[in-house]
């Protein structure tokens, strides 16, 4: 079935592309519509009956998907602080996906966003928004090129990158960011080779005795070149290996706060649909960063990334996923925080309009310059009743739990959160 190891060859691409399909959130945004992406759309957790799939309205060439969700909740600690303080929180999500009418080829345009605002604590009301453009030039049927581009305004959640301790708001950045890829097909072997351009730029944040923390010593930007040579086994499945070199520099910060820096990484790793009931994909490597500051700790060791899909029953689907990378840090001695991130979720429809979805994952946080460990655990239940093509329900529990050693760069902290809301799809 080499049709579909090839949409998931697509679908594995976009994973580093900065589409916003179907979003319904950005940031720390909570979503109450359960979208996995899930490599079938013919399992639980993506299966959409046809009398409830929402329609594309046309719009000259393209066609729109707009949606709205408002949702009304309760956060038990909206600072991220060991001394708790709650609030009622609302929000408001639009979105927009544009997808253009083409017998061949694709074109695509989104847009999402997240107002949200407390009861109390009205330093922490925020605005975020993402929009994003792609595209795709077949040349035949196994030859393609891709391209994507997107600028998006976030904040960061408070107690996650050694932010500023006193700040009176959330630290908020924007970032942009651009990708150029090709798919070639040579017999059994596909080589994918890509350039990713990104550029990220932070906020001064106000502080609660007055006056402002300059931000600007985080500002980054990167440019990275990736090539993957793929070997199709059976049609089913394929071996992968994959090559990058990333070149990091900062762009705002005084000479003794650059965190200028080269990475390179190698891994190997299988894809595909591994069995009638499980797909996925899993890869292990090695990876190198040096800074050119002396200040900062180099780094050497394993990489890895993985996501695997279990569709257990036409019910049920079970989904793991892990992955390593480097974050950016809030604190002038850490040059990057290194994350593991592991997820478990599970997908169960017990009507074809309701939809149930469980998730829990543990977050290592290395901020390996000054020996601090941070441990962030965190479960969510959602449900979704899909009343008709337009109109759904949804609401949510959570629970994060955050403990740290060695010098406190961030906080422990627990909090809850709970909400129900509506979403309208015209």
């Amino acid at each position: 079935m080499k049709g579909g190891l090839a949409t998931l060859a697509l679908s594995s691409s976009a994973v580093m592309a900065p589409a916003l399909a179907g979003a319904q959130a950005v940031g720390t945004g909570t979503s109450i519509v359960i979208d996995p992406a899930l490599d079938r759309g013919d399992v639980a957790g993506a299966r959409v009956e046809p009398a409830l799939r929402p329609q594309p309205l046309p719009l000259g060439p393209f066609l729109a998907r707009p949606s709205v969700s408002t949702v009304g909740g309760y956060d038990s600690n909206v600072f991220n602080r060991p001394d708790a303080r709650g609030a009622g929180v609302a929000m408001i999500m639009p979105s927009l996906v544009l997808e253009a009418n083409l017998p061949r080829h694709a074109l695509g345009l989104s847009a999402a966003g997240t107002i949200r605002r407390f009861s109390r604590f009205r330093s922490e009301n925020s605005e975020e928004y993402a929009v994003s453009g792609n595209g795709r030039l077949d040349f035949g049927a196994r030859h393609a090129l891709r391209a994507s581009a997107g600028f998006s305004h976030l904040i960061e959640p408070r107690s996650s990158a050694g932010s500023v301790p006193d700040a009176a708001e959330p630290v908020s950045y924007g970032r942009l960011r651009a990708d150029l890829g090709a798919r070639l097909a040579l017999g059994a072997f596909h080589l994918a080779p890509a350039l990713y351009y990104e550029r990220t730029e932070y906020d001064p944040v106000s502080l609660a005795g007055g006056g402002e923390a300059d931000q600007s010593f985080r500002d980054t930007r990167k440019l990275r070149g990736e090539a993957r040579l793929d070997y199709d086994l059976s049609g089913f499945v394929s071996l992968f290996g994959t090559a990058s070199y990333e070149d990091l520099d900062s762009t705002s910060a005084p000479a003794d706060a650059r965190r200028d820096a080269h990475s390179r990484a190698v891994a190997a790793g299988i894809r595909g649909a591994l069995s009638p009931v499980v797909s996925g994909e899993v890869q292990v490597g090695y990876q190198w960063r040096d800074y050119a500051a002396p200040d900062y700790r180099d780094f050497q060791g394993m990489t890895f990334r993985g996501d695997l899909q279990w569709y257990v029953t036409p019910l049920l689907t079970l989904r793991a996923q892990a992955s390593r990378a480097f974050r950016n840090s809030g604190n002038r001695r850490v040059g990057a925080i290194l994350t593991d991130t592991f997820t478990l979720s599970a997908y169960y429809d017990p009507l074809r309009n309701v939809r149930l979805s469980a998730m829990a994952a543990l977050e290592r946080g290395d901020f390996g310059d000054v020996q601090t460990r941070s441990w962030r655990k965190s479960a969510r239940l959602r449900a979704q009743y899909r009343v008709s093509r337009s109109l759904s329900f949804g609401g949510y529990v959570s629970f994060v739990r955050q403990d740290v050693s060695g010098p406190r760069l961030v906080n422990a902290f627990t909090a809850f959160g709970a909400g129900l809301g509506i979403t309208v799809t015209a």
